[in-house]
């Protein structure tokens, strides 16, 4: 992908930030993501069959979850640039492989739908419908969305293809580690300004989401419960990281992924 291609900073609360950046990721500066995981381990083969590495222009940018064969959920921040939502023909996923550039298959966005009150504050959502639906099998396959949000203390299973520290270098196989649930309230204990949209997950220094896994699942029971959303100072800093609820936002995707 080209390093021209800009970033926005689209929101900034406090020490929250969110950074949509479809430049080259050496670019990036080293703080406030696209989040990557960190502290991780290499994933095994299946282990993440919904994990799926969405593309701008044939590069990775972002991750999401299948939900369908035809359908992929994800953050709006990953299908924008800004509040301009990108042509379809400029996104492309990859599924099936632990490999951010190779292997599995490869599908075209016929059309993407960005939560219709996305906003730098929340509801940061957006499904893709594919061109073509992703053939199913033990290294592709859905997971169902959360009817609720895990409870504090509860083990949450995030994944993705970011860096590895904040001026790490870009991995391409697929990490993924474990982090701590918090309910919105008792994130908002810990953070200022949190939506009911928003749920965090909390972890240990030099653990957790970092730039390029925004848009990537957390998994609690066998179920999406959260869509990486931002992170607050460094990556791995000791502040929780922020993901869009899964259940908060379910009646919604289930509406927009009909058909």
């Amino acid at each position: 992908m080209s390093k021209a291609i800009g970033c926005k900073l689209l929101f900034s609360i406090g020490l929250i930030a969110l950074l949509h950046c479809a430049q080259a990721d050496d670019d990036l500066p080293p703080v406030y993501p696209q989040p990557r995981i960190l502290g991780g381990a290499n994933a095994n083969e299946r282990q993440f069959p919904y994990q799926i590495s969405l593309h701008w222009g044939g590069a990775h940018v972002c991750g999401g979850s299948i939900i369908s064969p035809s359908y992929i959920v994800t953050a709006a921040h990953c299908l924008a640039r800004g509040y301009m939502t990108l042509p379809p023909s400029y996104i492309s996923i990859r599924a099936g492989s632990r490999l951010a550039n190779k292997g599995g298959q490869l599908r075209q966005a016929e059309w993407t739908y960005i939560h219709p009150d996305y906003n730098p504050f929340g509801n940061d959502i957006g499904v893709v419908k594919l061109s073509k639906p992703l053939e199913f099998n033990e290294n592709v396959r859905a997971i169902p969305l959360a009817s609720e949000d895990p409870p504090t203390g509860a083990p949450v299973v995030i994944s993705g293809w970011g860096r590895t520290s904040n001026n790490g270098t870009v991995v391409n196989q697929l990490q993924y580690t474990t982090l701590t649930a918090l309910t919105s309230s008792d994130c908002r204990r810990r953070l200022v300004a949190i939506p009911d949209s928003i749920i965090c997950f909390e972890h240990s220094l030099g653990h957790g989401a970092c730039r390029g896994d925004s848009g990537g699942p957390a998994v609690y029971q066998d179920q999406l419960v959260g869509i990486a959303n931002s992170v607050v100072r460094n990556c791995g800093s000791a502040n929780p990281d922020t993901y869009t609820s899964a259940a908060y936002h379910a009646e919604w995707v289930r509406e927009n992924t009909q058909g």
